[in-house]
């Protein structure tokens, strides 16, 4: 009994002196150097299948991380959220967050950062998996190399401070951000990929749509201009510092309901991504702009939904470290 006390008592010793333990394999649980998102439904499992290359990639460089796999929509934020927690309980904060997966992902990690107000701008590295990937496109000169982009991320650590959306919606008090864009009204987005026969296709599931499609009225005030719409269908912000040669962070689209003919052949203009003059779309540049919308309408942020809500809401934009 005495020796069994006696060992309990060196354990306990022992416990309080080592800095940190050791795994099974010897490895030490200090805290990672990077935590990693992996969202396995990205792409079609473009993601997941790639997974066993980028660990080989991490393990050969001996990269201190931490995976956790997403599960569903807005899973990324219960994971960051519990991790936010746990770093400003130990004041330890990662080099990087490596995102794998597409702009949903992005946007649902970098919101829970941005809304935690105490948490630095951790840099975020990602690897794009998406369908689209459009923020990293539109930063990287249309460069998708995810190998490339993962040792730049463990090699290197040299983050670029990039353009990102931010809004506050002044009905409910909601703050967000946007790493492309929001639409409210009718989605001209296509679900299924980006190139123009999905684009066409999206356009004929839209025809039967647009028959019938109720106009809403919209106020708008870019930088201090004002204008007012009563026939708006669609109205879109769009993060635009990159690549943008009118100085203005932020584009405002707005489609107003014609003759349906017209219409049918404005929405397919846009969705085959051609500039056309048409007495239907009206495009404004500003660095702040500000939107109402009396209606209950649909909206969508990066492809994710923000449900039917009334609108008041204020858009700009911000600057934040990535890895790309």
């Amino acid at each position: 009994m005495q020796n069994n006390c006696l060992i309990l008592f060196k354990r306990r010793i022992l416990n309080r002196i080592r800095p940190f333990s050791l795994n099974k394999k010897g490895e030490n649980k200090l805290p990672s150097d990077y935590l990693i998102i992996l969202n396995p439904k990205a792409n079609n499992g473009k993601a997941q299948k790639n997974w066993p290359k980028i660990k080989n990639i991490l393990e050969s460089n001996k990269t201190n991380y931490k995976l956790r796999i997403t599960r569903k929509i807005n899973h990324a934020k219960s994971i960051m959220h519990y991790y936010l927690n746990k770093w400003h309980k130990e004041n330890k904060f990662p080099k990087c967050i490596i995102i794998i997966g597409g702009d949903g992902t992005i946007n649902e990690v970098l919101s829970s950062v941005i809304n935690d107000k105490k948490t630095p701008n951790i840099p975020i590295g990602i690897l794009p998996f998406g369908k689209n990937n459009k923020f990293v496109k539109s930063n990287n000169d249309n460069k998708l190399d995810w190998k490339e982009n993962l040792l730049n991320i463990i090699n290197n650590d040299k983050f670029q401070k990039i353009s990102i959306g931010s809004f506050k919606e002044n009905i409910k008090q909601e703050n967000g951000i946007f790493i492309n864009q929001i639409i409210i009204g009718l989605d001209t987005d296509p679900k299924n990929g980006n190139n123009k026969l999905h684009r066409l296709k999206h356009l004929i599931t839209l025809i039967p749509m647009l028959y019938n499609i109720d106009s809403f009225n919209t106020n708008v005030k870019v930088d201090s201009t004002k204008y007012s719409f009563k026939k708006a269908i669609f109205c879109s912000v769009e993060n635009k510092m990159q690549n943008n040669d009118k100085g203005k962070s932020l584009k405002l689209s707005i489609i107003e309901k014609r003759n349906i003919f017209k219409l049918i052949y404005t929405i397919l203009i846009i969705l085959i991504g051609q500039n056309h003059k048409s007495k239907s779309i009206h495009n404004f540049y500003g660095n702040n702009i500000h939107l109402s919308i009396p209606s209950l309408e649909y909206g969508k942020v990066d492809g994710d939904n923000l449900g039917s809500r009334f609108y008041d809401i204020d858009y700009k934009t911000i600057k934040y470290p990535f890895i790309i």
